[in-house]
């Protein structure tokens, strides 16, 4: 599959959650895609890792996540190496890392448009620096 069908499958999903959220229905949806968790006004959308978890000082607060630990998401609109770059955050501010490139348009453009995505820690192997597991949800306006 390439980066440009990964990219419409993707768009494909969002669009499928957001109309369901919404209760109309999203034109080009595969009715065999997954439906996304809805959590009274909130949609979860992705499940995914923090990427780039190398390069941050991880290594000082990982043994301490913990599933359902809050996230803070900051877009980087000036980062030169991805314009839809969105950081991730610790609720202290240290910063673990990014969404993945792969997984980051849809959300960087929601962001951008003045909607609230959150995100919240899954998982954590503290044995390895990149395994940081987050959910990226929507909320309702």
């Amino acid at each position: 599959m390439t980066s440009r069908s990964s990219f419409a499958l993707t768009r494909r999903m969002l669009l499928a959650a957001l109309s369901g959220a919404l209760g109309t229905a999203a034109s080009g949806a595969r009715a065999a895609e997954p439906a996304p968790t809805k959590q009274g006004s909130s949609l979860v959308l992705r499940e995914t890792h923090v990427a780039g978890t190398a390069h941050y000082e991880v290594h000082r607060v990982r043994g301490g996540l913990r599933p359902g630990d809050a996230l803070v998401l900051r877009r980087e609109p000036e980062n030169v190496y991805d314009r839809l770059a969105i950081e991730v955050f610790t609720a202290a501010g240290t910063k673990l890392g990014y969404v993945p490139r792969a997984d980051n348009e849809p959300f960087a453009r929601l962001m951008d448009a003045g909607r609230a995505v959150t995100s919240e820690v899954v998982g954590v192997n503290p044995e390895r620096y990149d395994h940081i597991r987050i959910r990226l949800t929507l909320h309702a306006a």
